[in-house]
């Protein structure tokens, strides 16, 4: 039996490891391939990327070990997180391996501690040490291989077979096929395309497209140049860390814990905007053991059955159980503030809370100041009203958000709040995929509810989040206001803001990843299944019977087996991850331990589907 999985980041890792596990378990012959362009880890987690690139979650948070917290058909491989690995057996790996970043590894793994945000390059370190122990933990009927190629070419060639095409000319014949390329190349929008065409016929011009900020090109771009820069999520912390710390500026942390920056010379100028112009909220050193869930007061299959109609919850309550579980959270922290003194007693005043159906009347009624009471209009749309030294206003807002983080991830009265959209998530993810929601409210759901839990919870690490208002302090870095859009002039590309300000560059970035969909997508291989209709994007009826398609590829939700262009169920090929998202909500995110991880729950029911067919 040949099982081939496209793509060697943590979710096809994690599935390795799984079906490893049962091919043990059998007397069958088994070979098991992996396929990526890059290294074990894949291309986010390169281990000879620049180890100035750094993940998005803590250390004691990543693994790739299925653990017990979910149930398994097979045993299998245990081992350690991130950080126990990084103290325990990195040193010994790197004595026998070479790898390009040696030395920034040692260096690393001699300070990282639990609540550290590693860089990306360790975590493709582990990956590759995983990957050899799951090579010397496979019996003698059982083969699993990675060859560093990519796949160009998925084709049926009989019921329940497959012929893969490599790019560099192999072909490989598989029984089942397991596609979680993570993101892929998109087609250039008109706009994109103009930029290019642009750079193209500009000798000193520049656009360099959506992409993974480690794979830029960005030697050319000399010292002092302006460069534009549109996005600010969170590879626009990528290229800022590139642009600073990759050209040997350093940041300096004074005994009253504030930054400063010493430049190298070599930096060049940003100036950084969005159509919004929100920056996301820092994420706030963690207080939390790993394995630890919050108890919804608020957000519960109770609650949310209360307010079904039908079966099913109307966006807006649903929303607002959970606004209010965010709500409580801010006013128990506030709360738990021992130094402040308040004219009531805190238990009567928390009760009463989790009683109420409108907190902020329960929190105006006990004569909450004004300035103490959550503000979710603000706090959604910070830039509704904005000065006229927009500099000035977003250092301002930037210190208040570091101000709070600080306090913690459990303590701090916002930064709490916000990590329940982390917390919760999975309760989140089991509504929405038990259709709590009719179409016509998912779709609201997307359109309202993504943009809030991007700007609240997928934040930069709180470190990124002070070396931004350090260099713009320095004025490395502008933060350009609301509405920002990008011409060609000329001259260079040209960028404007709500508030009339104007500049003009040679350079110009996408800070944003492409995005991974059915009818945009430039990886051959997805284009040539979604144009045979082996793989197609989801189609959902409305109430009016209007259809709201998903630009996703459409899956089994359980087993993430292929539906095709018929609606039929494809039983040997599977797609998984970001490809699916929006049909399957919120897929970037890596394997967390002992919490039930819905990365390793899939990987377990991909196993279990294969090998129990």
């Amino acid at each position: 039996m040949n099982i081939v999985l496209i793509g060697a980041g943590p979710r096809n890792l994690v599935l390795a490891e799984r079906l490893v596990a049962f091919a043990n378990a059998s007397t069958q012959a088994h070979t098991i391939t992996l396929l990526d362009p890059f290294p074990v880890g894949g291309v986010v987690w390169n281990p000879d990327q620049n180890p100035k690139f750094i993940a998005n979650t803590i250390s004691q948070q990543l693994t790739l070990f299925t653990d017990n917290s979910i149930p398994k058909q097979q045993p299998g491989l245990t081992g350690p997180n991130l950080y126990e690995w990084a103290h325990h057996q990195a040193a010994t790996y790197l004595d026998t391996h070479t790898f390009k970043n040696e030395a920034a590894f040692r260096d690393e793994i001699a300070v990282l501690n639990p609540n550290h945000f590693s860089s990306r390059a360790i975590f493709g370190l582990y990956a590759s040490w995983y990957f050899d122990q799951l090579q010397q933990n496979t019996d003698a009927n059982t083969q699993l291989v990675f060859k560093q190629s990519k796949a160009t070419q998925v084709r049926a060639i009989t019921d329940g077979h497959y012929e893969i095409n490599l790019a560099d000319g192999q072909q490989l014949t598989a029984d089942d096929v397991i596609y979680t390329p993570g993101y892929t190349a998109t087609k250039p929008t008109d706009e994109e395309h103009s930029f290019q065409v642009a750079a193209d016929k500009n000798a000193n011009w520049q656009y360099i497209a959506p992409m993974q900020p480690s794979a830029a090109p960005l030697d050319t771009i000399r010292p002092a140049d302006d460069v534009l820069i549109r996005g600010l999520g969170l590879s626009f912390f990528d290229y800022m860390a590139d642009f600073t710390l990759g050209r040997g500026g350093k940041f300096e942390r004074l005994p009253d814990n504030q930054l400063v920056y010493h430049p190298s010379g070599r930096e060049p100028h940003i100036i950084a905007g969005s159509r919004t112009g929100t920056i996301p909220h820092a994420k706030a050193y963690n207080q939390k053991p790993h394995a630890e869930n919050y108890d919804a007061i608020f957000f519960t299959r109770t609650n949310i059955e209360r307010h079904m109609v039908n079966g099913h919850i109307s966006y807006a309550d649903f929303y607002q159980l959970f606004q209010n579980e965010m709500t409580y959270k801010y006013y128990f922290n506030l709360m738990s503030d021992m130094a402040a003194n308040w004219p009531f007693n805190r238990a009567d005043f928390l009760s009463s809370l989790r009683r109420s159906d409108d907190l902020s009347a329960t929190a105006n009624a006990y004569g909450i100041p004004a300035n103490l009471q959550i503000n979710w209009s603000r706090i959604l749309n910070p830039l509704a009203e904005i000065p006229t030294d927009y500099q000035a206003f977003m250092q301002q807002y930037l210190e208040n958000d570091i101000i709070d983080a600080r306090k913690g991830n459990d303590l701090a009265p916002l930064a709490g709040a916000f990590e329940l959209l982390k917390d919760l998530r999975g309760q989140l993810r089991q509504y929405l995929e038990a259709d709590a929601l009719t179409v016509d409210e998912y779709e609201i759901f997307l359109k309202e509810f993504n943009p809030i839990n991007r700007l609240l919870n997928v934040g930069p690490p709180l470190l990124r989040m002070e070396q931004l208002h350090t260099l713009l302090a320095a004025g490395i870095i502008t933060v350009a206001a609301p509405k920002f859009k990008v011409t060609i002039t000329t001259d260079g590309y040209q960028a404007t803001d709500e508030q009339g300000h104007t500049w003009t560059a040679t350079q110009l970035i996408e800070a944003r990843l492409p995005a991974t969909t059915v009818k945009h997508t430039a990886d051959p291989l997805l284009s040539e299944l979604a144009a045979k209709g082996i793989v197609s994007s989801v189609a959902l009826k409305r109430s009016d019977d209007s259809i709201f398609e998903i630009d996703a590829v459409h899956t089994n939700r359980k087993t993430q087996q292929v539906i095709d262009a018929n609606g039929r169920q494809q039983q040997h090929l599977y797609v998984w991850g970001l490809p699916t998202e929006k049909w399957h909500w919120f897929t970037t995110f890596a394997p967390r331990p002992n919490v039930g991880d819905r990365n390793l729950r899939d990987a377990e029911i991909i196993a279990e589907t294969i090998f129990n067919a």
